[in-house]
């Protein structure tokens, strides 16, 4: 009964945004409120749940990716930069400003997972740097540019979120980052 509340609340959170009530999610899910209170015990408490198993996928996704050997180093962190469940791929990226504001203790926990678990990541942008497929930087400065790009994100006055996916944004950071602004035969040396 859980995942059933948590999936139907992942689809009023798609349709409306953290604006829904738990009377919604009743609704959506075709039970009442006091099933969901033998479950959880507030809003906060289902959006936590939904942000925890939100950071598990990814955790989950992330180490899928490192061990597929089908993948060059390069691709490997690509992948994991723009790495999103499905199910929120497609969201609207001013829903990051809304948990924010609306369930702050929940967007703390996904701040920190995305300012903390850095581990895989940096062990493979050290292998790129040892394989000459990505330039010897400083790696807490590339995390740093990554983070504020994302931390842009959750500004509501950013004028990015008008007309992108978070997908769109991830990879379009990713790309910057990765590739930088310039073409191929004027990179230097």
């Amino acid at each position: 009964m859980k995942d059933r509340i948590i999936n139907g609340t992942i689809v009023l959170i798609q349709q409306k945004g953290f604006t829904f009530t738990l009377s919604d999610v009743a609704k959506q899910v075709a039970i009442s409120k006091r099933t969901i209170y033998e479950h959880f015990t507030s809003k906060d408490d289902i959006v936590e749940h939904i942000v925890n198993r939100l950071i598990l996928e990814i955790k989950e996704r992330e180490q899928s990716i490192a061990e597929d050997e089908q993948l060059d180093v390069l691709q490997k962190i690509e992948q994991m930069l723009v790495c999103i469940p499905e199910e929120f791929a497609g969201l609207d990226m001013r829903l990051l400003s809304e948990l924010q504001n609306a369930h702050y203790s929940q967007w703390q926990i996904l701040d920190s997972f995305l300012k903390e678990e850095w581990t895989i990541m940096l062990e493979l942008m050290k292998q790129g740097i040892e394989q000459g497929v990505i330039r010897n930087i400083h790696l807490p400065l590339f995390i740093e540019l990554y983070l504020s790009a994302i931390n842009q994100i959750y500004d509501p006055l950013s004028n990015l979120k008008d007309d992108m996916t978070m997908r769109d944004i991830l990879q379009s950071v990713v790309d910057i980052l990765l590739y930088g602004i310039t073409t191929q035969q004027h990179i230097r040396g």
